[in-house]
C-alpha cells in the first residue's frame, strides 16, 4: 500500500496546529482533524518538518505550561503554616514564568 500523501497548505497548517495541541498523539490528531492521512504519512511529516523545529516546540511548552497553570488555579490548595504558604508561592511562581 502506497502511504505517500502530497500534503496542501491548509492540510500542513493543521498538522502544525494539532501538533502543538496534541504533541506527538498522531491517533488523535488523525481522528480530530485529518482522518484522510495515514499514521505513517503523519509520522514522515512530523519528522520530516516539525521535530527539529525550535518554534513549535517553543508553542509546545508553552501550551503544556498553560495547562498546568490553569490546572493549578482551579485547584484549592489548604496552607497551614507560613512556611507551606511560602513554598506554595514559590511553586506557583515558577510555573507562572
Amino acid at each position: 500500500m502506497n502511504t505517500y500523501h502530497k500534503w496542501t497548505k491548509n492540510e500542513e497548517d493543521i498538522f502544525r496546529e494539532a501538533i502543538i495541541l496534541y504533541q506527538f498523539n498522531l491517533e488523535a490528531i488523525q481522528s480530530k482533524y485529518l482522518p484522510h492521512i495515514s499514521l505513517k504519512s503523519m509520522k514522515n511529516k512530523y519528522y520530516q518538518r516539525i521535530h527539529n523545529n525550535a518554534d513549535i516546540k517553543i508553542q509546545i511548552k508553552c501550551q503544556k505550561q498553560s495547562k498546568i497553570t490553569q490546572q493549578l488555579s482551579e485547584t484549592k490548595c489548604e496552607v497551614n503554616t507560613d512556611q507551606e504558604q511560602e513554598i506554595y508561592n514559590y511553586i506557583r511562581n515558577l510555573i507562572n514564568e
